[in-house]
């Protein structure tokens, strides 16, 4: 191994692993809705600056289920590792 690749092992090791990922294999990003340009800008037609509310409007209620759907599964995540963590230390709520 040359020292340029044992040196770069060696620095890995020194950095603190992170405490758990990111983003799980479940994860759903949900992106929160931009808020329509047109409502803020005079002279913009009404029934055109109309569609992009509505658009804008059903783009908040799927921003919202998906945090939703997202909250949720992370509470599922989280009960089963506190689960099997207690099932692990404690002989505690173990699934059979």
């Amino acid at each position: 191994m040359s020292f340029s690749r044992l040196a770069l092992s060696a620095a890995a090791l020194c950095l603190p692993a992170p405490a758990f990922p990111q983003a799980s294999p479940g994860f759903n990003l949900c992106v929160p809705p931009g808020s329509p340009p047109c409502v803020f800008m005079p002279g913009r037609p009404a029934d055109a600056c109309g569609r992009e509310v509505e658009a804008y409007i059903a783009s908040v209620f799927h921003y919202r289920e998906c945090l939703t759907k997202e909250s949720e599964r992370v509470i599922r995540e989280s009960n089963d590792v506190i689960d099997h963590w207690r099932c692990r230390e404690r002989g505690e709520r173990c699934r059979k």
